[in-house]
């Protein structure tokens, strides 16, 4: 197996068609089709199911299509990474986040990379914990910064970067008589929040995992409501004063600062939630991860030194 063959096979399985990849490749039909036949034969199995029309996948060959793109992505990070130790850190990398994570250090960070890295890009994606796990360990990110839902990470490289508080978020106006008794409230004890129905992500996220935890732990089963999936509508919605919501500072700091959701600390006990950088432990640390890791780093601290994300930093 070459990387001949893997660009073969993926222009072929591209395009349904071993003629129109010779085209696309400037390559003799022969020739892919040999390729395409040694491949075969090394891998024991048939990837193409072939006819007049063309050919398409086998279901062999729907499987092999993952490796072949996770291989020929490796493969160009190799040949990148090399270059990038006699060159400035130059390429695109691709960190996931979840929502009140990405709201708290994307601009940062962004602004960041691009004063003390300026040919590296960031394609920054957001997902609930578990999908980023699952992206992480596709390839289809570089970098997950995110929380434990109880995935398997035995394939993730993880480091601790952050335990923030989580806190009750409540609208300034709350239009519900129960929520009313909360305005002006500094602290709410565990067991008086099991009197509230509180807006939490499902169990298999990382938040509804971490609260699961606690309920447990303290025999408190509180009642739960649904998150609307993306963040800007569930503040909305709490800002308006119809619900409340279970969150670190990170999802809501800039209404804090409006004036417009205040921030009560759960106590009795208090609530934590450890925030990690996680990379693929099948995958090399390259120069871009090298690069841009410390800078995660730096301005998660500044974030913290500010106050507008609340808890404990970890990382030095």
């Amino acid at each position: 197996m070459n990387s001949k063959q893997l660009t073969f096979f993926l222009k072929t399985a591209e395009l349904n068609s071993i003629a129109a990849a010779a085209r696309a490749l400037d390559v003799a039909q022969p020739s892919i089709s040999l390729q395409l036949e040694n491949l075969e034969h090394e891998l024991g199995t048939n990837l193409f199911d072939r006819s007049f029309r063309g050919v398409v996948l086998t279901q062999s060959g729907q499987i092999f299509l993952a490796h072949a793109e996770s291989i020929m992505r490796q493969m160009e990070q190799a040949k990148c990474d090399v270059h990038q130790f006699e060159h400035e850190p130059s390429g695109v990398l691709s960190i996931g986040m979840t929502q009140p994570i990405g709201n708290i250090i994307s601009v940062p960070l962004l602004a960041l990379v691009e004063q003390r890295y300026p040919k590296i890009t960031l394609d920054l994606h957001a997902g609930l914990s578990y999908n980023l796990s699952n992206q992480l360990q596709s390839g289809e990110i570089d970098i997950a910064i995110s929380s434990p839902d109880g995935s398997d990470i035995s394939q993730i490289r993880q480091i601790k970067l952050f335990r923030e508080k989580l806190f009750l978020a409540v609208g300034c106006d709350p239009k519900v008589a129960s929520y009313k008794k909360l305005s002006g409230a500094k602290t709410i004890t565990f067991s008086e929040l099991s009197h509230h129905e509180v807006i939490v992500t499902g169990p298999r996220d990382s938040l509804g995992y971490v609260l699961n935890q606690y309920e447990e732990k303290t025999g408190i089963k509180l009642p739960h409501k649904a998150a609307f999936g993306q963040l800007m509508t569930t503040l909305r919605y709490v800002v308006d004063g119809h619900g409340v919501l279970l969150s670190p500072t990170s999802a809501f700091y800039h209404l804090q600062q409006a004036n417009q959701i205040q921030a009560i600390e759960i106590v009795e006990p208090t609530l934590w939630r450890d925030v990690c950088v996680s990379t693929a432990a099948d995958r090399p640390q390259t120069a871009l991860l090298n690069a841009v890791i410390p800078l995660i780093k730096e301005v998660t601290k500044a974030e913290w030194e500010s106050g507008r994300w609340q808890g404990e930093l970890l990382t030095s």
